[in-house]
């Protein structure tokens, strides 16, 4: 068979789901880590107007090389050269005119009857064939239109010049066997259909979207549609996570290769899930979707045991999300060993390794001295001095309580912004005179940081541990 497609729609999703606003650098930076994932194309959203879509599409067409960037059109003719005019400039553009098929979204979208709908259809296929030459026709509520009326539609587009044939279940409400019948009687009917990328986009509201995504596999399809997490309203869209799951555990009997990197895609989902804001809480990027199957050396993060190799330790750092250089790796892996021999080791302790033994390097910044001001009657301030090289910087700033004010200071005085990830602090002696031990993740261009500070103050090993993962980025990656 050949090589099964897989199609990206997180950031166009992303637009349409309250609770998620991404800023500009946010949606590069998830830009980056799908082409790293090496999905076949990266789907945005509408292109508006606004000087803040043009911008970002231009970026991420200098910047994605390897995947498609898809840009969705409506029947609008001004849309599609506005688009048309910022894609232009990608190594592998795409336009993807979305039509309305059933006759209830035709008349409710564009006031339109069947058959204006067809003339208008062919009339801007034609010019978006005429700009680019990838056009994708996607057939908005495919499944619920008149079978006659989505033939000449799809023969249609096909005459104008679409290479992709997209059928969207819009209510997903079929189930695998109907996808099967349905998709076998299209391949049977229009010939055509083989000569184009057959693409199908399978809402969840039944929780079946990878079953009837798979089924259409078996049926024809070569080209699947998936967002991070399953995002998408009403009810979601086939999950990238559970796809690669069954391309993983069954690709035997699909025979349907793809180009997903399946040894990266659960380091990858663990920052996209950090990126978009979803279960920030949640230690594993699959706690949604069917488990892994473990293997000799798998299982879970607590059950590492005196006899785990390399290997094993390796993954599981790696499924916290971090990438180790190889020397880091096993200094780590030694830590860990005198560690095990003393005590159960689990997810903290091992962030714990990573932060004291990872990427040391010699501090840019070191903590001078530090005031904090708090109370349940004030807002709490924070003015920090730190030496940069023999020159002494300072800050001040207001924030939500002792830490978060010191922390913000620091950021004001680095003129940068760091994605905190995850912050623990725990006492390590006891008494009052206890020593606090503070751990700080940062993730920064999608690689993940951690640092630790000790002190008798919480707040100043909270610091200490902030500027400890500053030390190691601005070493790492020059910034600063």
């Amino acid at each position: 068979m050949e090589q099964l497609k897989i199609v990206d729609m997180t950031l166009r999703e992303c637009e349409t789901v309250s609770g998620i606003r991404l800023s500009f650098k946010e949606r590069l930076e998830i830009a980056k880590l799908l082409e790293r994932l090496r999905v076949d194309v990266i789907e945005t959203g509408y292109i508006s107007d606004s000087q803040a879509d043009t911008v970002f599409v231009r970026t991420l067409a200098s910047t994605i090389q390897n995947s498609v960037i898809s840009c969705p059109v409506a029947l609008d003719e001004q849309a599609i050269e506005r688009t048309w005019q910022v894609l232009s400039q990608a190594k592998h553009p795409r336009l993807n005119l979305v039509v309305p098929i059933s006759s209830v979204q035709m008349e409710y979208s564009y006031q339109m009857k069947a058959d204006r709908m067809q003339a208008r259809t062919q009339e801007l296929l034609t010019k978006c064939v005429a700009l680019c030459p990838d056009v994708e026709f996607t057939a908005e509520d495919a499944v619920r239109s008149e079978h006659d009326y989505l033939l000449r539609m799809i023969q249609l587009a096909i005459e104008s010049g679409a290479r992709t044939i997209t059928l969207v279940d819009s209510g997903g409400q079929l189930l695998p066997w109907e996808m099967t019948d349905f998709i076998t009687s299209l391949r049977q009917e229009i010939a055509a259909l083989s000569q184009v990328q057959l693409s199908i986009q399978c809402k969840n509201d039944l929780g079946m979207a990878s079953a009837c995504a798979l089924a259409a596999v078996a049926a024809g399809a070569n080209q699947l549609k998936a967002t991070f997490n399953g995002l998408g309203l009403p009810h979601g869209n086939l999950s990238l996570e559970q796809l690669s799951h069954a391309l993983q555990l069954r690709n035997d009997a699909l025979n349907a290769p793809c180009r997903l990197n399946m040894t990266e895609i659960q380091r990858i989902c663990k920052q996209l899930e950090s990126l978009t804001g979803m279960n920030r809480n949640s230690r594993s990027a699959f706690g949604h979707v069917l488990p892994k199957p473990e293997t000799e050396h798998e299982g879970d993060q607590a059950q590492l045991t005196a006899d785990a190799d390399l290997l094993t330790v390796r993954r599981h750092i790696q499924m916290l999300g971090y990438d180790l250089e190889e020397a880091d790796m096993e200094a780590v892996y030694r830590q860990f060993q005198r560690l095990i021999a003393k005590k159960r080791v689990d997810d903290r302790d091992l962030d714990a390794l990573v932060a004291e033994t990872a990427r040391q390097v010699a501090p840019t910044y070191q903590l001078i001295n530090y005031v904090i001001n708090s109370g349940n009657m004030i807002t709490a301030t924070a003015v920090l001095r730190v030496d940069k090289c023999g020159v002494t910087e300072q800050s001040v700033s207001l924030g939500d309580g002792p830490i978060d004010a010191a922390f913000l200071a620091i950021e004001q005085m680095l003129g940068h912004h760091f994605d905190l990830e995850d912050f623990h602090i725990q006492a390590v002696t006891e008494g009052r005179e206890a020593m606090g031990d503070a751990l700080v993740k940062l993730r920064h261009n999608g690689r993940l940081y951690s640092g630790r500070g000790l002190s008798t103050d919480i707040i100043g090993a909270s610091i200490r541990a902030y500027l400890n993962a500053v030390n190691k980025i601005v070493y790492e990656e020059k910034v600063i």
